[in-house]
Formats: structure tokens, sequence, C-alpha cells
């Protein structure tokens, strides 16, 4: 089975958007995070043969994201402790979709990344991808396709999806690649050219390959750019407000 790894935050204001709630507010921002997650839920169902993983943070943090993502994937408890099967799609109530959580621990995040790829292919997964939750056009579409993608190629092979930031908003993997992980400016926008660069450089090369690049939300002209897309009438209805 496949394992994707989904990177959040616990919605409380203060900490989560930064750069947009120096626009808009802490609780604004927090609203907005919510939201986000809230369609990206959606956008996940249909994904193939594959469990998700939320890796949370803060690592207190695990009861009060439960409490928030469980209903909204309707979820129940699963075949075994700590895991849990949702419906694959709004269309069906048969619960074929497999979630559970991992607090993302200590460390940058370099190390948590490392550390959640490491803890996945430890639990058997051959195939891991790992996205954040700052674009909600990378759905189910573009995860299956770099599982796909990733299937045909060598084990030394890298699925990317460019974010138009200078980041990247998914990397999949068939094996442990930690050089991607270790000095990486992941806050400078520069995340996307070193892991390129130390892919493809070293002993341990990795062959990459890229999705089309997708637009993330991390300011208002981003958040303003979302609401006017095809995803705007989900964003508004996470949010309590009337769909005109």
């Amino acid at each position: 089975m496949r394992l994707l790894l989904v990177f959040l935050k616990e919605p409380t204001p203060g900490q989560v958007k930064t750069r947009l709630a120096a626009d808009v507010g802490a609780d604004d921002a927090a609203r907005y995070h919510k939201a986000l997650v809230e369609v990206l839920l959606r956008q996940l169902q249909g994904l193939n043969n594959c469990r998700i993983r939320f890796c949370y943070t803060p690592d207190d943090a695990e009861d009060a994201i439960r409490f928030w993502l469980l209903p909204e994937m309707r979820a129940t408890s699963g075949p075994s402790k700590n895991l849990y099967l949702a419906p694959s799609s709004h269309a069906t109530r048969k619960l074929t979709q497999e979630v559970d959580f991992r607090a993302q621990g200590h460390g940058d995040p370099g190390n948590r990344l490392e550390r959640a790829f490491a803890q996945g292919f430890a639990d058997g997964f051959r195939e891991i991808a790992v996205i954040g939750t700052d674009c909600p056009d990378c759905g189910a579409r573009w995860i299956n396709a770099a599982f796909a993608r990733l299937a045909s190629h060598p084990i030394n092979h890298a699925v990317v999806g460019p974010g138009m930031d200078g980041d990247h908003y998914l990397l999949a993997l068939k094996s442990p690649a930690p050089q991607l992980f270790r000095h990486t400016p992941w806050s400078l926008g520069a995340a996307l050219e070193a892991s390129l660069s130390a892919a493809h450089s070293g002993q341990n090369h990795i062959t990459t390959e890229l999705l089309p690049e997708l637009p993330g939300v991390s300011r208002l002209r981003d958040w303003q750019r979302a609401m006017d897309s095809p995803l705007g009438a989900a964003l508004k209805k996470a949010l309590g407000e009337e769909i005109t």
C-alpha cells in the first residue's frame, strides 16, 4: 500500500498562516487555514490504494486534530488501534480509506520530513508522498499521478510538485532519501531548487520528474486568487459564508 503524509498545523490563531495574518489578522488567518484544510480533505477523495497519515503539530494536539478531521472525513474507528476508516468518496458509504495520525516531533521541517518518511518506510509502505495544506489544488488526481509515475521508474527516483513560490507542494519517493531534507532553506522560498540540487549531486544520485506547477496560499493575494478560482465556492462553504 502507498502512504500519503499530510503535514498540517492545529488552526490556532497566531500559529498558522503568519504572512496572511499580517493582512487579515490572526483570527481570520486561522479560519482561512482551517477552511483550506477542509477543502483539501474533499480533494483527497479518490486516492488509489493509499493510506492518509496526518502528521500534526504541535505534538500535544492529537485529540484536537482528530476531533476536527475525523468528522470532516466521516471516519470511524478501524480494525486496529489508532487506525480509522473513511469513505473514499461522497458517492459511497463504503469505508475503504485508511487514516492514521502521527505527531511531527521535534526539529526543523527537514528533520520532521526525513523522520516521517523513515517511519513510513519502516512501517512497510513502499511508495510515500508528502503534501502540506497550502495547496488545495493538489488533490487525488495529482497524487495518484505522482504515484503512477513513481511506480514506473527505478527505486532511485522522485516525483516533485513545484509550487509557484520556489517551494514544492508534493514530494514522492520509493526509498529513503535523507539528502533531500538536509541543509534546505525551507522558509526562504528556495526549497525546490535546493532539493533538486541535492537529488542530482553526490554518489546517491536521484532522478526527478516534475508535475505541473500549482499555486499555494500563503499571502492575501493568494487567498483572493483561491476565492476567485473553481474552489472558491467550497472555501466559502467551509467558512460558513453564503454562496452567491
